[in-house]
């Protein structure tokens, strides 16, 4: 069902998502599409489109099961699917990343970082090994990893791209600030900080 999703509509089930697992630690049984929509601030209607197009449907003045709606959700997205990666560039954003815990809760496992930097080498961060960028082809090799986490400086992230991707990288999540020309059979999702930060300051008028 996933890929018969809009990106806008993945992105908003993940929104629900967080509220949801808050509601349910909070031991709420139920929400309705308004709550939602007056947390989030988005159209109602657009809230119940969203529930409908994964087949909930909500109870007249009672709204949805938390714990219901959130494990349609994690089963829609594929949460509880491990999906293995590598983090590309062991300096602070990538050191950081790697020992983000919770991205475990969503199906997401770091396995080893790599770098290029002698003295980080063989190093470990959170029971995570460091590699030389060099062993990374053997490494998907021995592990079947396909999946990129690039936090590389802007200035080697092409070639660093070119470089994973000729090694059997598929998937990079990047969060280099720079556009990356990849494969047509690589897909790159760009993780751009520093715009969603100027876009904030705009939208908020902020000086």
């Amino acid at each position: 069902m996933k890929n018969s999703l809009s990106q806008r509509t993945i992105n908003r089930l993940t929104q629900y998502h967080s509220i949801l697992r808050d509601y349910v630690k909070k031991d709420v049984k139920n929400i309705t599409s308004a709550q939602i929509s007056n947390l989030l601030d988005i159209d109602e209607t657009q809230v119940r489109k969203d529930l409908k197009s994964i087949n909930c449907k909500g109870k007249c003045k009672v709204g949805y099961n938390t714990l219901e709606l959130k494990d349609t959700i994690e089963s829609v997205l594929d949460y509880k699917i491990i999906k293995k990666a590598f983090v590309i560039g062991a300096g602070n954003l990538g050191v950081a990343l790697s020992k983000y815990s919770k991205f475990s809760e969503f199906g997401l496992e770091i396995v080893a970082l790599f770098d290029i930097d002698k003295d980080k080498i063989n190093k470990s961060v959170e029971n995570k090994k460091i590699y030389p960028l060099d062993k990374i082809k053997q490494i998907i090799d021995e592990t079947g990893v396909n999946i990129a986490i690039l936090t590389t400086p802007n200035k080697v992230a092409q070639d660093v791209a070119q470089y994973i991707t000729k090694a059997g990288i598929k998937y990079i999540w990047n969060f280099a600030p720079s556009i990356l020309v990849c494969p047509n059979d690589v897909k790159v999702w760009n993780e751009n900080l520093i715009g969603s930060f100027l876009q904030f300051c705009a939208i908020e008028n902020i000086t």
